[in-house]
């Protein structure tokens, strides 16, 4: 396309972080910056990638930030349009989803992006709350100037009335959404005519110009301009080394031009000189039949000397070689000239020998190259065969799960574990093929055989070992039930478990080979640790819990319940007891009922072994009648144990409330006489009164 004919220009604009696209190949831009602007020119589809806001174009004083935009919340773009002739200029920008919110603003007409002057046209409108496509842009039918934000607007504002010469800015930036947009430019106008940095083919040569042999050579590409300028007019081509200069048009490259790698890839740009449009390419170069020095070979061996066929590794050293000439030689001189070729069989020592190699393609002519083999024999490392892999067993069934790796420095011998790797496996075969190592085992027979491979990483030389994972028995100790300490007693306690092992830690700081009991003299949690004749151990806790005599604290009596009386006995103390009273069984309950009035004896005894308590209470209650006739029985009225209390005092009186007689506690009780007179069969009443306790009243009959 011309410049008199360029309509509906489509410019793709991605805005990803990456390098920039320029029609099919890339190309770096800073378009986030004004100063960056892409220049619409011809028919050329450009896109970018804005990194970022770039500079505040706004800040500046010829530069007042526009309405519908503020700086610095979104990516942003900016493009330049220059005017070839007189006509309209729109565009619309169609977001590459459908749905993501772009706004834009147009300031010129302009020279510079340093007097920008106000926008001339400012779109912010949101197409999902305005309830409109998302595409926006410049038409020939809108007749705003100005539109948004959120709701207010179509989209689309006035096309632009445009002369020749003029230069206009545009900025876009992405509100809301994400992804890129695709711009199509229309209208009566004309635009730059678009460079084009056409394709031209890699070149690929052989290192053989200055005998080094180095990969390296000089170029001149000058050659190349016809082909990639194709007869476009006032075109300019030039070469670079990276894509920053070949952008910036710095750092040009002059010939003859000596490459620094190979492959090396080289930038091309072409610009219009009538129109300052550019565009930019690449192609590679490649310098072949260098000399390459291979990485060294390890032979592993014990022997001082090997024979070596390099044949046998040549596919490793040249894939797909079956069309190819390979030679072998013992020097460079001898590989370059091609003279004194040799076997491909060498014989390797412990010092490094070389292996010379030529290939050549003869069926199509590309360059030669000459590898470098160094090849040396490498002894197997000197590892030790380890002891046994002994542990002890944790739960009494032979298996366990165990570390190998505690055997790594008795296998090493003093080998650098950082150069030697220790690998364990559970088979012959998976040694052999490298296959399912493990670090920790989970033997399934007792004692289990392990399989060891040492690899020397630098030279990948291997020797190989075993030994066997042995689970030992615990001690068997049976467990014993709680022990009884009586904090009365004088002679200690006897605590002990099963002879024969050898050795008892106990965890009273008391230890010895023959130690397996200890006296103590007080209750608590006594530890006990044995080990035997394989060094495993098995610990056990005996605990001995306290007991003692009774603390009697009170003996609570019920009494004056005619003959239905009761009695608890209260205690305290660490044991666990029972009671009696007098000739009675014991029973783990404190309380006895159906006492009669007078003197009982209690026992308590501690069920542990460790003693008995025994005292005598009294209970009070009273004869309903008596009969003084001298016949021996019930001839006096008391009250049994009163005694016990000698600071009561009783009083006697007659159905009339007469005071009779007081009988003191330690009489024989009355007779029924009142001043030597015997007393008539009457009811009679008496009043106790004991300290502390309440008064009690009640009656009883003489009968004569």
């Amino acid at each position: 396309m011309n410049s008199s004919s360029a309509k509906n220009i489509a410019l793709y604009i991605f805005l990803i972080l990456g390098v920039v696209a320029n029609a099919q190949r890339p190309v770096q831009r800073n378009a986030s910056d004004c100063t960056g602007a892409i220049l619409i020119c011809g028919n050329t589809e450009i896109g970018i990638t804005p990194t970022g806001v770039g500079n505040n174009e706004f800040s500046q004083p010829g530069n007042p930030e526009p309405a519908c935009l503020r700086f610095g919340q979104f990516d942003q773009a900016w493009f330049k349009v220059d005017i070839e002739t007189d006509g309209t200029f729109n565009f619309v920008l169609e977001p590459d989803d459908g749905v993501a919110d772009y706004d834009f603003a147009v300031f010129g007409p302009t020279t510079d992006c340093s007097n920008l002057g106000p926008a001339i046209r400012c779109s912010s409108t949101n197409p999902q709350n305005a309830g409109v496509p998302a595409a926006t842009g410049l038409n020939s039918t809108s007749t705003d100037l100005t539109e948004g934000p959120g709701n207010l607007g179509d989209g689309f504002l006035r096309q632009l009335d445009v002369k020749a010469g003029e230069s206009y800015y545009i900025i876009v930036a992405l509100a809301v959404g994400s992804g890129g947009f695709s711009i199509n430019v229309d209208g009566s106008t004309t635009f730059p005519e678009a460079a084009v940095a056409n394709d031209v083919p890699d070149i690929q040569e052989c290192d053989d110009n200055d005998g080094s042999r180095d990969g390296f050579k000089e170029f001149d590409f000058s050659s190349l301009d016809a082909s990639i300028i194709q007869g476009q007019p006032n075109a300019l081509v030039s070469y670079y080394t990276t894509l920053n200069d070949a952008n910036l048009g710095i750092n040009v490259i002059t010939f003859p031009f000596r490459n620094s790698s190979s492959p090396q890839e080289i930038f091309y740009r072409v610009e219009r000189t009538d129109s300052q449009c550019t565009d930019f390419n690449s192609f590679q170069i490649q310098v072949d039949g260098e000399n390459i020095n291979a990485a060294q070979i390890f032979i592993c061996s014990p022997n001082a000397s090997e024979t070596f066929d390099v044949a046998t590794i040549i596919d490793g050293l040249i894939p797909n070689n079956t069309r190819l000439s390979i030679e072998y030689y013992n020097s460079q001189n001898d590989a370059e000239t091609g003279t004194n070729q040799v076997s491909s069989l060498y014989t390797i020592t412990t010092v490094v020998q070389r292996a010379y190699i030529r290939i050549n393609d003869p069926f199509s002519g590309a360059c030669e190259q000459i590898i470098n083999v160094p090849i040396v024999i490498e002894n197997p490392p000197t590892i030790a065969t380890p002891s046994d892999l002994n542990v002890c067993d944790d739960d009494f069934d032979g298996l366990i799960t165990t570390d190998l790796r505690a055997q790594n420095t008795s296998i090493l011998n003093g080998l650098d574990p950082n150069t030697h790797r220790v690998q364990y496996f559970v088979s012959v075969a998976d040694r052999m093929n490298s296959l399912n190592a493990i670090t920790t085992l989970s033997n399934t027979v007792n004692p289990q055989p392990v399989y060891v491979l040492v690899t020397n990483t630098p030279t990948g030389c291997t020797s190989n070992t075993d030994f066997q994972l042995v689970v030992n028995p615990k001690p068997v100790l049976a467990q014993q039930e709680d022990k009884i300490y009586c904090l009365n007693a004088i002679d200690p306690l006897e605590l002990a478990v099963e002879p024969g092992f050898d050795f008892y830690e106990w965890s009273t700081g008391e230890s010895g080979a023959a130690l397996n009991s200890i006296n103590v003299t007080a209750p608590g949690d006594y530890q006990v640790t044995v080990t035997n004749n394989f060094g495993c151990t098995t610990a056990l806790t005996i605990t001995v819990n306290p007991s003692d005599l009774p603390i009697v604290g009170s003996i609570d009596v019920t009494d004056f319940q005619r003959g239905n009386n009761s009695v608890t006995i209260n205690v305290a103390g660490p044991g666990n007891y029972e009671f009696a009273v007098d000739e009675g069984q014991f029973q783990d309950s404190p309380s006895f009922t159906g006492l009669e009035s007078g003197f009982h004896i209690y026992r308590v005894r501690d069920k542990n072994g460790c003693g008995t308590v025994t005292d005598q209470f009294a209970v009070l209650d009273y004869q309903p009648f008596f009969t003084p006739n001298a016949d021996g029985f019930n001839d006096i009225w008391t009250l049994d144990a009163l005694s016990d209390f000698p600071d009561a005092r009783l009083f006697i009186f007659d159905r009339y409330g007469k005071l009779l007689r007081q009988i003191l506690p330690d009489s024989a009780g009355w007779d029924g006489t009142s001043r030597g007179e015997p007393m008539p069969s009457s009811s009679y009443w008496f009043t106790l009164e004991i300290p502390e306790r309440p008064v009690v009243r009640g009656f009883f009959a003489l009968k004569r």
